[in-house]
């Protein structure tokens, strides 16, 4: 467990310009045997970390960041506000690396689920969009539990923090989006069918 909570924490450290302290790398590699021999995919390394889809999102897309911040920067594209299902919420998606990071911010304009469809962008532990359920599980172990509602699964990571991501599992339970955000808001909204409103 103190390895995810070291690998979780590096994430958070890819937005410091300073070179990247020795632990780091260490606890990049210590990515848990059984990810890499079940599941397809390239294994994460130092590289990729860079864009790794953690609890609290992915590169300069982190939950609780302001939206009119991220378009002052230019991070934005595809911004609105009014869709179908969230009316009152503003929708984005990442640009470059992150194009296939979909974000959704409140009204007030925090940046609260981030939504990622990436196949490059890996969680710190090593998990790819692709995973099945069984290496998820091998991966995080007591950290998850298996969510399902009519015909949808998905397998929702929890961390101390409160935060969490959620594994959208298709039929074949294998995943085709993380979703990051606060784990009790993530489960009650896959459960209540609510699309993250």
């Amino acid at each position: 467990m103190s390895v995810l909570v070291v690998l979780f924490a590096a994430a958070g450290c890819s937005k410091d310009p300073a070179p990247a302290p020795t632990a780091a790398p260490e606890a990049t590699t210590a990515s848990p045997t059984p990810a890499a021999s079940a599941t397809p995919g390239p294994t994460a390394t130092a590289g990729t970390m860079e864009l790794a889809f953690s609890v609290d999102g992915s590169g300069p897309y982190l939950l609780g960041a302001k939206l009119s911040a991220l378009q002052g920067a230019g991070q934005l594209d595809e911004v609105k506000t009014g869709g179908e299902t969230c009316a009152q919420n503003t929708t984005a998606r990442g640009k470059d690396r992150w194009k296939d990071v979909r974000m959704s911010f409140k009204p007030d304009g925090t940046l609260y689920v981030l939504i990622n469809r990436s196949t490059a962008i890996p969680t710190p532990s090593g998990a790819y969009l692709g995973n099945t359920l069984a290496a998820l599980q091998s991966i995080y172990g007591s950290l998850g539990e298996e969510l399902t509602k009519g015909g949808g699964m998905a397998y929702l990571v929890t961390t101390t923090s409160g935060r969490g991501i959620m594994f959208d599992l298709d039929a074949s339970k294998k995943v085709i989006a993380m979703v990051a955000g606060d784990a009790a808001y993530l489960k009650s909204s896959f459960l209540g069918g609510t699309d993250f409103c």
